[in-house]
C-alpha cells in the first residue's frame, strides 16, 4: 500500500515486532502480543508518522501483510523482473548521483537527573550513526535515551557505536565489550548494506546470528531491538526497478532478522509495513530523517519494560 502525494499516512501504535503495532508486552520482552494503532494524532493534511511495530522473541508474524506484493502497487508491478537488465546501470547511477551527508556529531551524551542510571547502546550502520543528522539528540540513540529518562525519571548514558556502510560482520568491530556490558538497551541497525554488497542470506544469516549472540553475551542485562529491513521498494531515491529488486532482496533479508529474533531470549524487533512519506527521509531520499528516528523511538518504547526498579548493580546508583 504505497503512500501517494497528498494521502496522510496512519499514525504510530506500539506493538510487539519491528515497524508498528498491537498491545505492547506489559511484563518486558518475552511472550508479548502485537498491538494495534491507538491514540489518534491531531488532523492535519501534511503526512504523518508511519505505523511503526514492534515484536518481542517469541512474537513474531509469519509474513507481512505486503509479503507477496513486490513493487508499488498494480497487475504491472509484478513484470517487475523484466526491467533486471536496468538494475546494475540505476545502481551505478544512483551511486553517482545520491547527495553525500556524514554522521551525527555527539556519539556519547547525557540527558536526566534521577537517581537511577542508564545506557543505551545504539550498534550498526549508517541509521545509528545517525547519517544526515546534526547530532545523536535527533538520533534514534538521543531519542530513545530521551524517553527512558522520562519513563523512568533517571539519568541516562547514550552511545552510538556505528558506521555508514557497516555489515553484520563488521558491527561487532564497532562497540567495545564494556560498552556494550554496562547497557540495559542496545538497539541494532543492520542489514541493507550486506544486501546491497550482494551478501549472500547464507552469510547474512550466520553474521546476524553470531553478531546478536556476541551482543547478548556481552551485555548480560540488555535487551536488544534490531531493526527490520525498511519497505526499500517505496524509498524516494530509487528509481524502478532498482526499487522493487531491492524490495524483494529485503524481504528476504527480513526473514532472516525475524527466525533470529524468534530464537533469542531477551530480543525484539521493530518495523514497518507502511510506504514512508517524505517527510520520513533525510535529504538523499534514502536515510532517515529525525521525524522517522522519533518514531523507532516511539515504536521500541511501546514494548520495551526494564526489570522491576531497584538500587541497581554498583555504580547504578546516584554519582
Amino acid at each position: 500500500m504505497p503512500w501517494q502525494p497528498g494521502e496522510r499516512h496512519p499514525k504510530i501504535a506500539g506493538r510487539s515486532a519491528i515497524f508498528g503495532w498491537r498491545s505492547a508486552n506489559p511484563a518486558g520482552v518475552g511472550r508479548g502480543s502485537v498491538a494495534r494503532p491507538a491514540r489518534a494524532l491531531p488532523r492535519r493534511r501534511a503526512p504523518v508518522r508511519p505505523t511503526i511495530a514492534s515484536m518481542s522473541s517469541h512474537e513474531v508474524p509469519r509474513g507481512r501483510p505486503d509479503g507477496n506484493r513486490v513493487g508499488r502497487g498494480g497487475p504491472l508491478a509484478r513484470l517487475w523482473w523484466i526491467g533486471l537488465p536496468l538494475v546494475p546501470l540505476q545502481g551505478y547511477r544512483l551511486k553517482r548521483t545520491l547527495p553525500r551527508f556524514a554522521d551525527a556529531d555527539g556519539t556519547t551524551g547525557r540527558v536526566g537527573s534521577g537517581a537511577r542510571r542508564l545506557s543505551v547502546v545504539a550498534l550498526g550502520d549508517s541509521v545509528t550513526a545517525g547519517y544526515a543528522l546534526d547530532h545523536h539528540r535527533s538520533s534514534i540513540a538521543g531519542q530513545l535515551a530521551l524517553r527512558l529518562a522520562e519513563r523512568y525519571d533517571a539519568t541516562v548514558d547514550w552511545r552510538a557505536c556505528a558506521r555508514s556502510g557497516a555489515t553484520a560482520g563488521e558491527a561487532l568491530e564497532l562497540v567495545s565489550r564494556e560498552a556494550l556490558a554496562g547497557a540495559d538497551l542496545v538497539f541494532v541497525s543492520i542489514g541493507v548494506n550486506d544486501l546491497k554488497n550482494l551478501h549472500s542470506t547464507t552469510r547474512y544469516r550466520r553474521e546476524l546470528e553470531g553478531l546478536l549472540d556476541e551482543v547478548l553475551a556481552a551485555a548480560p542485562r540488555a535487551q536488544v531491538c534490531l531493526l527490520g529491513i525498511p519497505p526499500l521498494q517505496h524509498f524516494p531515491a530509487f528509481p524502478r526497478p532498482l526499487a522493487d529488486a531491492l524490495g524483494w532482496r529485503g524481504r528476504v533479508f527480513d526473514a532472516i532478522g525475524v527466525r533470529a529474533i524468534r530464537a533469542r531470549p531477551r530480543t525484539f524487533r521493530i518495523e514497518t509495513d507502511e510506504a514512508l512519506g517524505p517527510d520520513m527521509f533525510a535529504g538523499d531520499g534514502f536515510h532517515p530523517s529525525p521525524t522517522l528516528h522519533a518514531a523507532f523511538a516511539d515504536a521500541v518504547m511501546a514494548i520495551h519494560r526494564l526489570p522491576a526498579e531497584d538500587s541497581g548493580s554498583p555504580g547504578r546508583g546516584a554519582d
